[in-house]
């Protein structure tokens, strides 16, 4: 059975079908073009998967470009903030997905308005980054898990609860949702679920400088 591909809130049922909607992204541009901010969200996260990511990130990305590899084809290059560059391959990027990141993908989408709201809130307020000590916006901050991380948090509630990565039960959500990651299929796990992250999560806003040294 082909395994899907996930990445951030896309999801592919099979790495054909991840394959042919990056080649459609970068083909709508031609050498030395950089980017728009829906295609540079795109590929953000599915750098994420790179082995090297942080490495190729460095400081962060202030754009992406187009260009030509040797062989004449399209590749992308991440110009960072620091003014430095870098190639980065797409193809190593795209794997099919464990059954376990599949499941914890499920997990993250069930509590997603619960992080977004922590973000609103503490930007409000004037957050700083505890790390670095820069002010926060919208743009340049992540929620971090603070002991527990998430795969601490999510394995104990598993346990607790006795289940197993493969023993959750995912739906696909509909076509037309933004949010392509599965959907847990028992509603009394993700009621538990949501409960347990309430009260047992550790959550700080972190600049996304201090993400990338984590």
């Amino acid at each position: 059975m082909a395994k899907s591909i996930i990445f951030g809130s896309f999801q592919f049922r099979t790495k054909k079908a991840a394959t042919d909607e990056i080649r459609r992204r970068i083909n709508a541009y031609e050498t030395s073009e950089v980017l728009k901010k829906e295609d540079q969200l795109f590929f953000e996260e599915l750098f994420k998967l790179h082995d090297e990511h942080d490495k190729k990130v460095g400081l962060g990305i202030k754009h992406i470009q187009v260009e030509r590899d040797f062989n004449n084809n399209r590749c992308l290059y991440i110009h960072r903030v620091d003014g430095t560059k870098i190639d980065i391959s797409w193809v190593h990027c795209v794997r099919p997905a464990t059954i376990k990141s599949i499941v914890s993908m499920a997990f993250r989408r069930a509590v997603k308005e619960i992080i977004k709201d922590f973000k609103v809130k503490a930007i409000s307020k004037g957050s700083c980054c505890p790390i670095l000590k820069i002010p926060l916006n919208l743009k340049n901050s992540y929620v971090s898990y603070v002991k527990p991380s998430f795969d601490e948090l999510l394995s104990e509630f598993l346990t607790l609860t006795n289940n197993t990565y493969e023993s959750v039960e995912l739906e696909n959500p509909l076509s037309g949702d933004k949010d392509q990651r599965g959907k847990l299929k028992n509603l009394n796990i993700k009621t538990s679920w949501i409960k347990y992250h309430r009260s047992n999560s550790n959550l700080e806003l972190w600049s996304a400088g201090a993400n990338l040294r984590k």
